[in-house]
């Protein structure tokens, strides 16, 4: 049963289960389909390959085929993919041990390093799959009755709620509704059921596109929006279905053989009439008989007559078979090409049904009534196999509705769908969390420029120099090429075909390819070079350059790993002479040594007037001649050879162009000049349109053609607004905010206003880019829109800046965590400078911009950096600058604020673009050191309230207490520079060596002691104020300590323990015995006693720390090797791993009590014991194990109860855990995984509680602070070099902090008040505060660290432990 929409029925609880779960949707079963399957006509097949579709990546599901005859066929194979897939996806949920709870899995992450390895070497996608974009679009399949006006209500009713739903998830949202909503009306006919009784009157056989000629403009429509929406975006289909099927369409073409069959059963009438409306085309593939729908006078009402006897000649004599091929109405196009072509719409689509179906026909019913009544007995059949029973809405004559009624059930069938879909976008994301250490923003951007390369390839070019480009990346030239050509030849389409090839050319290349003005980080030069330099980076040395954010340092970066001559590096920059701004070339590598520059030009033309130009004139192939690259290294890309024109307008150079050779374009096109591929792609879309006999005479002003024939489809006004709302967004602009800016800007219904925007979108075919945005595809179109549409620009600027700016800066996420609204910090800016400088820069105006809230509000520039990363900001005040210089003969006057703000950008870009959350700890020790350099910061308005608000914050957040981070722990003096430091601190003159183990001191106050090894050193450090209060020099390789009292410690010295007094400086006795080499393990039992592994690791030694005595020994059993030991915090509880027996055994002592009480195991299993964690008390042991009989199987978590010695808890991630810690006090276990999250499992329920994320490399070290409240995480191998901060209860991110070097280790003190980190290479501490957080312990501990340690006579002393 579906659900029956009434009261009772909304309160039944959804039984939903993982079994009813696989019975959703049937797999298609192949025989049935051969019976079954309706197909389209000829229109979807012309849809498809319409000579100007939209240039977007193939959907998932796979279109259907041109030509009839092909069609059956086609959909019979289809489902057997889908059935595959499915089943595919249902093998990989299945697990090996199910007894233990799954934690949230991520698929992806099986081998994060393969698939980023080939996007950061630029190979190409490798599928013709392009990952969807965040978008959710709801999709209305209906007829034009106006029975469903009213349901369609409801489901219009929803948008905002599910508007804001999309939002807080970052999602894209509307709801495709492209029908009519009010009824077709036909002269003479009082039929209540008139609308699908007859064809559509032939007034609406307007000149259109040749697939929507004859009544199909409204298919037509609806299917360029099925196919636009999914390449990239989420589909939910909404399907009305009652009794009717909507208006009835003739087909446009019958294949010439099913049409000579027709012929040879008609009478002489139905011949002459056949032949009248279907002629003959030849150039059609294969042969058919198309619609001379032309010959239409709009106006006749005898041309409806013979129009509507044509159609019931061919239901007559049409057998079955053939109506199904070429009889078809818009709905069944619909279905037939969503929820009947893709098991996956079919899931998620919701079926209202209105109306009963009807069993029988009326007894005086007529052909067509007969036809239709047949149709949906095969619709409702075909859908009921395919669709899931619990999506059915039933909506019975007999039954009264309420609007509120139905809302409920689609709001709950929707909310189910998108909830599928937000988990499955996660699912299936290709960069997954754990990147090895790479930023995602570098992998975004690359994921960007291979779709765009992948859109490119599908245009054509002249390729005559393609071979002189091959031979150029193979011979031994060292310098860089120079390829140019007039705008509009097609230089972007050649590099993507070099994107396609150079790893056929040489397989060993690394192609490092930008596109200039693609996104925020390819807008300027530095932007382009830095996002080259990290990628080239990455390939070269495994991480990322840590360089300030300027020209000079990206290019030295790239001249260095060039110079290493290690790899063989091509490195492509498309239009170059768009981000030149200056006529120095400096930044440009001139030898090359064995890798390969390539940089495309534009020429500059005689008479350039575009909008867009920004009083940019460089002449870049004069200023790249003169760097003395030889001639032989400018190439020019050339216009079309007159063969190649007339080839390309006779049969468009491939599917792009061609609707299977039935468009042909005049001859008198073909004689024109210019012949770049932009004026042919032109050429086509005009002749797409129905504009062949259009007079052309200068190919120059095809754009003012193209856009005159746009206005002649719609109103001027209309054209007008929707290209300028694409054209002024840098990068493109979503849809619905492209919907709301034109709804708001014209006052119509947003319903009306879709409509005019999805014919707009259709009818701009490849005009318009689907990358993410909405976007105009080529850079010639957009001049020339901004040209003719001068003046409208401020007005736009204006209405976009107006509707960001009423948006909510925040959207409620889920869990109480607030979303931030990307589209607004990233868009509203930039319209704001723009409505401000208008037309022309003048002084008030220029004041305005740079003194703007954008510039001046922290928290919204804070903001904007941790919503869009410090990219976007620096974007901004580039595009300020910009503005306030455009045609202005000065430069624009300089803002000591604006500098400020640019420079801490450039000196934080890496880190900020890593974690925004980082802006103010970074801001605020910015302030600091810049306010002792220059104290006459302070007298700037701007910069004050920024130091202001930083002393005001009330939130979490970590504040650098060093005073200088880079001088206090840099190593990057010389050793003649190094005496001349800070005084006061013993300074070596050798290369310094960091520190190796920091611990907690357990008396009042905030201190940590530091050992290192290499240095024989252990100190005593005052957190608060960042210095050494004790230094213990002389100690022979200490290599681990264990505090002991208030002021002993017990340190493992070379293989022997030594306490140490670390307040008086002085050994106090050395335990007997040596440690195991390899396996000096040891902890504390009590403030007098030590628990060790013995040297031979067969026993446990317990020894006196007074008099260095053993005490009593633990011993395994014969021949047992111990490898591990864990005492818990109150030293009760000693647990030990045998390595000898198998399966590895856990060994658990009771130490005050000296004996063993448990032999833990479980069979076939071992336990790595060096992943192990025990609370506290001793209560619980936690451990990862790993199954024997299944090595590649993700190892997984067990609990033990230490009070019963039975096993508690079994958990098992989905990867591997390298990392383990266990909270009493939260009852709960934390698991660093191998994708680099962090879980939280539950003790009490054994439910994973929590998944932190926001670490890209696996997490490999957990600490908890003292009071076991907050969690401290970081990678220990450094390709994640943040520390990050949560609080374990609320699974909150306190705080994160990327330091300038690696982490060797770090300490965190009682609540996290304050992270001390030892940094490689680095001899002193760097010391974190958390600000803001800690309830009433933070205010003790604050009174603590007033504690002086020790004796007051012994600060600061130094002591020689050496004698």
């Amino acid at each position: 049963m579906g659900n029956v929409c009434s009261s009772g029925q909304k309160k039944k609880k959804d039984k939903d289960s993982a079994s009813e779960k696989s019975d959703d949707s049937p797999p298609y079963q192949e025989a049935d389909q051969k019976d079954t399957l309706i197909s389209t006509d000829t229109n979807a097949g012309d849809m498809k390959r319409a000579p100007l579709a939209a240039v977007e990546a193939l959907p998932e599901v796979t279109p259907l085929p041109e030509n009839n005859g092909n069609q059956l066929q086609a959909q019979k194979q289809q489902p057997p993919t889908a059935q595959g897939k499915s089943s595919g996806a249902d093998k990989d949920s299945s697990t090996t041990t199910p007894q233990g709870a799954q934690a949230p899995s991520d698929v992806v992450n099986a081998n994060p390093g393969s698939g980023n390895l080939s996007v950061l070497q630029g190979k190409p996608p490798p599928s013709r799959k392009i990952e969807r974009d965040k978008k959710i679009v709801v999709y209305i399949l209906a007829d034009n009755s106006t029975e469903y006006k009213k349901h369609k209500r409801v489901v219009h009713s929803l948008y905002k709620h599910f508007k804001s739903k999309c939002q807080s998830r970052g999602f894209d949202f509307i709801i495709s509704d492209v029908h009519d909503s009010e009824p077709d009306t036909e002269l003479g006919n009082g039929n209540g059921r008139k609308d699908f009784s007859r064809l559509q009157e032939v007034k609406r056989w307007t000149q259109t596109p040749l697939e929507a000629q004859g009544g199909h403009e409204e298919a037509a429509n609806c299917l360029c929006e099925i196919t636009r929406h999914s390449a990239g975006a989420y589909i939910v289909p909404v399907l009305f279905l009652g009794a009717t099927l909507g208006t009835p369409m003739l087909p446009l073409t019958i294949e010439s053989q099913d049409f000579t069959s027709v012929l040879g059963s008609a009478s002489e009438a139905e011949r002459l009439l056949l032949e009248k409306w279907y002629t003959i085309d030849n150039s059609y593939q294969p042969m058919c008989h198309r619609l001379h729908a032309q010959q239409v006078d709009p106006y006749s009402a005898q041309a409806n007559g013979e129009l509507n006897e044509l159609l019931a000649v061919l239901l007559r004599l049409f057998s079955d078979d053939v109506k199904d091929s070429y009889l078809t109405t818009v709905v069944e196009q619909e279905i037939n090409n969503t929820v009947l072509m893709s098991q996956e719409l079919a899931k998620r689509c919701i079926w209202i049904q209105t109306g009963a179906q009807l069993s029988r026909a009326p007894e005086n019913a007529t052909q067509l009534e007969l036809e239709v009544q047949r149709r949906i007995s095969r619709v409702y059949s075909e859908l009921k196999s395919q669709l899931c029973e619990k999506n059915l809405i039933r909506l019975l004559p007999t039954m009264s509705i309420l609007d509120e009624e139905l809302s409920a059930v689609i709001e709950s069938l929707l909310d189910k769908a998108m909830a599928g879909i937000f988990e499955e976008h996660q699912q299936k994301s290709s960069i997954p969390y754990n990147t090895l250490g790479v930023d995602r923003v570098l992998l975004e951007e690359l994921q960007l420029i291979g779709h765009y390369s992948k859109l490119l390839a599908q245009n054509s070019a002249n390729f005559d120099i393609m071979n002189d480009v091959k031979r150029y990346i193979r011979d031994s030239t060292a310098q860089p090429l120079v390829i140019s050509g007039a705008r509009g030849c097609g230089k972007s389409v050649l590099v993507s075909k070099i994107m396609e090839n150079v790893h056929r050319w040489k397989p060993e290349a690394q192609l490092i390819l930008r596109y200039a003005n693609l996104s925020a980080r390819s807008s300027d030069l530095t932007s382009l070079l830095g996002s080259m330099a990290n990628q080239m980076s990455v390939l070269e040395t495994g991480h990322q350059c840590q360089v300030p954010h300027t020209l000079a340092a990206y290019s030295e970066v790239i001249r260095e790993i060039l110079g290493r001559q290690q790899r063989f590096f091509v490195l492509i920059v498309d239009g170059v002479d768009e981000l030149q701004r200056e006529e120095t070339l400096e930044w440009l590598p001139q030898q090359l040594g064995n890798s390969k520059i390539i940089l495309t030009v534009s020429e500059l033309e005689e008479e350039r007037d575009d909008a867009d130009a920004s009083g940019n004139s460089v002449d870049m192939l004069a200023a790249l001649a003169q760097l003395g690259i030889p001639q032989r290294c400018f190439l020019r890309l050339r216009q079309f050879t007159e063969r190649q024109w007339h080839d390309i307008l006779s049969s468009g150079g491939g599917d792009f162009y061609a609707a299977n050779g039935a468009l042909k374009l005049p001859d008198e096109w073909k004689t024109l000049h210019g012949k770049t591929p932009y004026h042919a792609k032109s050429l086509w879309w005009l002749a797409w349109l129905g504009h062949v006999a259009q007079p052309i005479s200068e190919i120059g002003d095809i754009s003012g053609r193209i856009l005159q024939v746009l206005e002649s489809k719609f109103a001027t006004d209309q054209v007008e607004l929707l290209l300028l709302i694409v054209r002024l967004s840098p990068w493109g602009i979503r849809e619905s905010d492209c919907l709301g800016v034109f709804q708001k800007m014209t006052q119509l219904e947003a319903q009306v206003a879709f409509k005019i925007w999805s014919k707009f979108c259709w009818l701009m075919g490849p005009m318009l880019l689907g990358l993410k945005n909405i976007r105009i595809a080529d850079r010639s179109f957009g001049f020339a829109v901004l040209a003719r549409y001068a003046q409208k620009q401020w007005l736009v600027h204006e209405a976009l800046r107006d509707y960001f700016d009423r948006q909510d800066s925040e959207f409620k996420g889920i869990q109480g965590a607030n979303t931030y609204n990307y589209q607004k910090y990233l868009k509203l800016p930039y319209h704001h400078f723009c409505a401000v400088i208008e037309d022309k820069p003048a002084p008030h105006k220029i004041d305005i911009l740079f003194n703007c809230f954008y510039f001046t509000d922290l928290p919204w520039i804070a903001n904007k950096v941790h919503a869009t990363g410090p990219d976007h900001l620096l974007n901004d005040i580039l595009q300020a600058n910009w503005l306030a210089t455009n045609n202005a003969n000065d430069s624009a006057p300089s803002y000591v604020h604006i500098n400020f703000l640019k420079e801490f950008l450039e000196q934080y870009l890496h880190e900020l673009s890593y974690d925004g959350k980082q802006f103010y700890t970074l801001m605020k020790y910015y302030l600091k050191t810049r306010f002792r350099e220059s104290p006459e910061l302070k007298d700037d308005e701007k910069i004050r309230s920024w130091w202001e608000c930083t002393n005001e914050l009330e939130f979490a957040f970590l504040e650098i207490l060093n005073a200088d981070i880079d001088a206090e722990n840099g190593n990057r003096l010389e050793p003649e520079q190094e005496n001349a430091t800070v005084e006061g601190e013993a300074q070596e003159t050798n290369p310094v060596k960091g520190y190796d183990v920091l611990m907690n001191l357990p008396q009042p106050g905030c201190y940590v002691a530091s050992l290192c090894t290499e240095r024989a050193e252990i100190c005593i450090w005052d957190v608060k104020n960042c210095c050494r209060i004790r230094e213990l020099q002389g100690i022979q390789q200490p290599t681990a300590m264990c505090p002991v009292g208030n002021y002993e410690a017990a340190v493992l010295c070379r293989r022997e323990i030594r306490v140490i007094n670390l307040d008086e400086g002085k050994f106090k006795v050395t335990l007997k015995g040596v440690m195991n080499q390899k396996m000096p393990y040891f902890g504390l039992h009590d403030q007098n006693h030590l628990v060790c592994l013995s040297r031979n690791r067969m026993y446990v030694n317990l020894m006196n720390l007074e008099s260095g005595d053993c005490v009593t020994t633990f011993k395994a059993g014969e021949d047992r090797f111990l490898n591990s030991l864990l005492v818990s915090g109150d030293g009760r509880i000693l647990v030990c791993g045998d390595e000898t027996q198998k399966p590895f055994p856990l060994l658990v002592w009771h130490l005050s009590q000296r004996k063993l009480l448990y032999d833990l195991r479980i069979p076939h299993h071992d336990f790595i014991t060096s992943l192990s964690a025990i609370t506290h008390e001793g209560s619980y042991v936690c451990v990862v194990a790993k199954e024997l009989n299944e090595p590649t199987t993700p190892n997984f978590i067990v609990v033990y109860d230490l009070q019963s010695g039975t096993l508690f808890k079994k958990w098992k991630p989905s990867c591997n855990t390298v990392s383990l810690a266990i909270s009493q006090v939260n009852a709960c276990v934390i698991a660093g995984l191998e994708d680099s999250k962090i879980l939280i499992w539950d003790l009490v329920t054994g439910n994973c509680k929590s998944t932190l994320i926001g670490h890209n490399a696996p997490v490999t070290f957990l600490k908890l602070d003292p009071l076991g409240k907050v969690l401290l995480s970081y990678d220990k191998e450094g390709r994640d070099t943040a520390i990050r901060m949560w609080e374990l209860n609320s699974a909150k991110s306190l705080a994160v902090f990327k330091p300038p070097a690696q982490v060797s280790t770090c300490e965190i003190l009682p609540n996290g008040a304050f992270v001390v980190l030892a940094l490689k290479d680095r001899n002193a501490l760097l010391t974190l505060a958390l600000k803001n957080y800690g309830g009433g312990s933070g205010n003790v501990l604050e009174d603590d660290c007033g504690t002086l340690y020790g004796n007051p006579d012994n600060q600061r002393k130094v002591f020689d432990l050496s004698n």
